[in-house]
């Protein structure tokens, strides 16, 4: 094992990623685990914020993107510069060297060489120490950049504080990002400009000391964060004290790799599994957990938990932190919970609040999962409210609920003709009723549970067996004509027939009778992995960027860039066919997985997660039901530990 592991990580896996290609979608965030504020650098305009090829440095910025496709919010971005002072921060950048930079996840040094200016900055959970030295024949100045409204000004000899109210949804109208910032030399002058301004210091100065905490409550919160993180502490303290909170939540896995960089790309995966959701809890004056609630606006007591969508992180990452980090998904149930309370239904895409993004309501996956590895000290009655609620009641937000379930519910299928992406939402929704049965049997409801299971079945009614897949119905009952086996989109949530073929990760027996026994569903695999990548634009009118990358892939109609497909392999295992699960499932490891890129759009710890699991020889199948899925492991030798559990010990055979 190597011992210095925040060192070894590589955050700029994922970042060489545009809109129409992406290798992981990803930022370098400099940050500790699920922290308040997170911070990246800045080489162009928002969302594609940061790209490995760019030569140009806009600054640094303090960031809560989850993903470009999420955008922004809260954010303010730093730039330290010298000279004249220009309108944008396009042109006031600056070129850099990537490559002599450092970029950890606990420290950050980079060289502004248009101003011969070195940045070094280390993060806490809700600020940051930023240390800037200038050269001695110079006037130093710090740039503050905002996307939109905006307040900079300045508070003492040495401080400044403001105001950033970006948003990307509905928030509420003064939800936004509440900093100060103390200097260590004082302010000679703050000038105000359209997208922010910047302060001065006297000539000659050659250090700067910032320390800068932000708050979403209030500037007394960011006052009283200064106080508890930053005030009187060095850069290299901070940067310590970063490195031994990574080192302890990476350390959980010591393993045992073929090469360093298989160990590199192991923690560097590990690494994006640890920074979402993100925890948006704040200590108030009287040193009690609280947070801003961005569904009612008001400060509550307690946890909350953001920047999630359950639809994409259910299968991976989400099992992942409940087996090996349990301790904070005790502390996230609690969290969740409060936000279920504050928005009256449980969340699907929230960033921070509620979104409308993707299909399905898989906080109940979550849930169920979190019950089945055995963590039953929350209150699971409360959390079954809501579940039920997403699986019976109809909602009038895009935000909640479950689109089409009306259809559904008189049905047994999302109608094609009522509903977009019906036929993945059929599917997901049987398996989400899958998962509130487990709840409710668990909570000894079992008239409930009944009903639910029944209903998980629901997959059966779009299953054509005269083509072999699973397809989308009309209200009367008739399937949707003509069937397109490559066309994406439509019925089909982000890919097509192929991609949604066999999604039914709570039934597996159940699907290989429909297909004919387990060696037809084997066989049709086969035929999925290794036919021609075909695939039409559908619905969408132009080729979505996962098309692209399944294409150049080489694995058929395997689309691994996305997260449909991501339990396929392991149907072999179940299957009977352990070996082939094992044979896949290392060639996506090697030949798609790289300590420079993901396959696809990584998706908050999720396709990183999948990585996780491989190595490990192990895969969680079904979300809400224990146990995994066993095969042959990627590394040698793992050696997992986790507080309060057993140590576990997982050894490559041969």
């Amino acid at each position: 094992m190597i011992m210095n592991l925040p060192e070894t990580i590589n955050l700029l896996q994922g970042t060489d990623s545009t809109f129409d290609f992406s290798t992981g979608n990803t930022l370098p965030l400099v940050a500790r685990p699920w922290a308040l504020h997170h911070w990246t650098l800045q080489t162009a305009e928002a969302p594609w914020l940061f790209n490995a090829r760019h030569r140009r440095l806009r600054g640094l910025r303090l960031t809560h993107q989850p993903s470009p496709w999420m955008f922004d919010y809260a954010s303010l971005t730093l730039l330290p510069f010298t000279g004249p002072a220009l309108e944008t921060p396009e042109l006031q950048a600056s070129a850099y060297s990537l490559e002599d930079s450092v970029l950890n996840p606990h420290y950050l040094r980079v060289k502004l060489m248009r101003y011969g200016i070195t940045m070094e900055m280390s993060p806490t959970e809700r600020g940051a120490i930023l240390v800037m030295h200038f050269r001695p024949d110079e006037t130093p100045r710090l740039s503050f950049y905002f996307d939109g409204e905006h307040e900079l000004r300045q508070i003492a000899p040495e401080s400044v504080g403001g105001r950033s109210l970006n948003r990307n949804s509905d928030l509420p109208e003064d939800y936004g990002l509440s900093f100060i910032g103390r200097f260590s030399a004082p302010v000679e002058s703050v000038t105000r400009m359209p997208l922010g301004g910047y302060v001065e210091f006297a000539r000659g100065t050659t250090r700067v000391e910032l320390r800068l905490a932000g708050s979403l409550i209030s500037d007394a919160i960011a006052a009283e964060t200064f106080r508890r993180e930053l005030d009187n502490r060095s850069l290299e303290m901070i940067r310590e004290e970063g490195a031994q909170v990574w080192t302890k939540f990476l350390g959980r896995f010591e393993i045992e790799a073929d090469s360093p960089e298989q160990c590199r790309l192991f923690y560097s995966c590990l690494y994006r599994c640890l920074l979402f959701p993100r925890f948006l809890d704040e200590i108030g004056e009287n040193g009690k957990i609280c947070h801003r609630s961005p569904y009612d606006g008001e400060v509550h007591s307690g946890s909350l938990c953001a920047d999630c969508g359950f639809w994409d992180v259910y299968r991976t990452q989400l099992p992942l932190l409940t087996w090996a980090y349990p301790d904070i998904t005790r502390r996230m149930m609690d969290a969740w919970l409060n936000a279920c309370r504050q928005s009256g239904w449980s969340p699907k895409w929230p960033s921070p609040g509620p979104r409308h993004c993707m299909i399905g309501t898989h906080f109940d996956i979550y849930v169920a999962d979190v019950i089945s590895q055995g963590l039953i000290d929350w209150d699971v009655e409360a959390a079954f409210t809501y579940l039920w609620k997403d699986a019976t009641e109809l909602s009038d937000n895009p935000c909640f609920g479950r689109e089409g379930l009306q259809e559904y519910l008189k049905l047994g299928f999302v109608a094609a003709d009522k509903t977009v992406y019906s036929l993945s939402s059929t599917l997901d929704y049987a398996y989400d009723d899958f998962c509130v049965a487990q709840v409710a049997r668990f909570l000894g409801k079992e008239k409930e549970a009944a009903q639910l299971f029944e209903r998980a079945g629901n997959y059966r009614h779009v299953f054509d067996s005269k083509t072999g897949f699973m397809r989308p119905r009309l209200a009367d009952g008739s399937w949707v004509e003509p069937f397109r086996e490559f066309g994406w989109g439509g019925p089909y949530v982000e890919g097509g027939p192929w991609q949604h073929a066999f999604n039914v990760p709570h039934d597996p027996e159940g699907l290989a009778a429909l297909y004919g026994g387990p060696a037809a569903l084997c066989g049709k695999l086969d035929t999925m992995l290794t036919m021609e990548p075909r695939y039409e634009a559908g619905h969408y009118g132009f080729e979505i960027h996962e098309a692209t990358e399944m294409a150049l892939a080489g694995f058929g109609q395997y689309a691994h860039s996305n997260q449909p497909v991501h339990a396929y392999l392991f149907l072999y295992a179940l299957m009977g066919d352990t070996a082939k699960t094992s044979h896949w499932v290392h060639r996506v490891c090697r030949e798609l997985y790289s300590i420079d890129d993901f396959p696809g759009d990584e998706d908050n710890g999720e396709m990183a997660a999948w990585y996780i699991w491989a190595s490990l020889g192990l895969y969680p199948q079904c979300p809400g039901k224990p146990g995994f899925v066993h095969f042959e492991p990627l590394l040698r030798r793992v050696t997992v530990r986790v507080p309060e559990r057993d140590e576990v010990v997982i050894v490559r055979e041969g």
